[in-house]
């Protein structure tokens, strides 16, 4: 058996502020991992650190970019534990999308459509934790229960499939790694 994370956060960005303005939610951002490491998120969201735009397909990292630099942000981690053959599927997928990370982009528009509960789906766009929601049901390693461009970060939270194994501050989750090794240790 193999472990899975989801990363939930809510930085200080004005995203993450419009998103928190529209939901109320305890959590505007999520992020897929493939080890208790965090150093390699799989995500959408802004391509540089400074601008909202360009966004699409990135890699994140709690040590690095606006994870690094925030030390009060608040996060926690979600668990999912799947068979090998899941687990390589989801691998597979993530690391085909980053091959073709060019042909995909950030939808701007599912935003607002997904908190006015429309469906909305652009080939090759997807919004945060749509793009989560998308990569694990794909995968197999959660049940395709929802339309993921319906998905908020605040649902994956609820799957069944997942179990809470962290709520802090992301200098927290850093200081756990630091100390004890990936997350999966605890």
């Amino acid at each position: 058996m193999k472990s899975i994370y989801i990363l939930l956060t809510k930085s200080t960005t004005i995203c993450s502020r419009i998103v928190y303005m529209a939901t109320r939610s305890e959590y505007t951002h999520a992020a897929i991992s493939l080890n208790g490491n965090f150093d390699d998120l799989y995500t959408f969201s802004r391509k540089y650190k400074r601008a909202i735009l360009p966004a699409g397909f990135v890699r994140e990292s709690v040590y690095a970019g606006i994870m690094g630099d925030s030390d009060n942000m608040d996060c926690a981690v979600y668990e999912l534990t799947v068979n090998r053959r899941t687990y390589k599927k989801l691998e597979k997928l993530l690391n085909n999308m980053e091959c073709n990370k060019d042909k995909y982009k950030y939808s701007i528009m599912g935003l607002p459509m997904c908190h006015f509960n429309r469906k909305y789906e652009r080939k090759g766009k997807f919004f945060c934790s749509q793009f989560v929601y998308y990569a694990l049901s794909e995968s197999g390693a959660v049940a395709k229960n929802a339309e993921p461009s319906l998905v908020k970060p605040m649902d994956l939270c609820k799957l069944p499939e997942v179990t809470e194994i962290f709520k802090g501050q992301i200098s927290q989750l850093r200081g756990i790694r630091s100390e004890m090794g990936p997350i999966a240790a605890l």
